[in-house]
């Protein structure tokens, strides 16, 4: 059972593994041909600009992140330090 539960596992795997390969591999063959041809408009003069390609930002652009915490907010990295600390024998946050 073990053997067969082996092999199952490993065709799945190289399945996932087969698919990603070949996503990579056809995505970095429709970017050469997608910059190939860019490239060839370019030298007949037909230049235009894309979406994707900004000369410059626009003006009064901005973003605003607030960020508004509890009063009494302990961080979880924190916990899980102090959580951590007490198993151990560490000495814990002062509460």
């Amino acid at each position: 059972m073990y053997r067969r539960e082996f092999t199952a596992w490993y065709r799945r795997m190289s399945v996932v593994y087969g698919i990603g390969a070949w996503s990579v591999l056809g995505s970095l063959f429709y970017y050469n041909r997608t910059t190939a041809k860019s490239s060839v408009d370019r030298k007949d003069g037909l230049t235009t600009e894309t979406p994707g390609e900004v000369s410059e930002h626009p003006k009064g652009f901005f973003v605003e992140t607030v960020i508004i915490y509890k009063e009494d907010f302990v961080p979880i990295t924190e916990k899980i330090l102090n959580y951590w600390k007490s198993w151990t024998g560490g000495p814990g946050a002062e509460p």
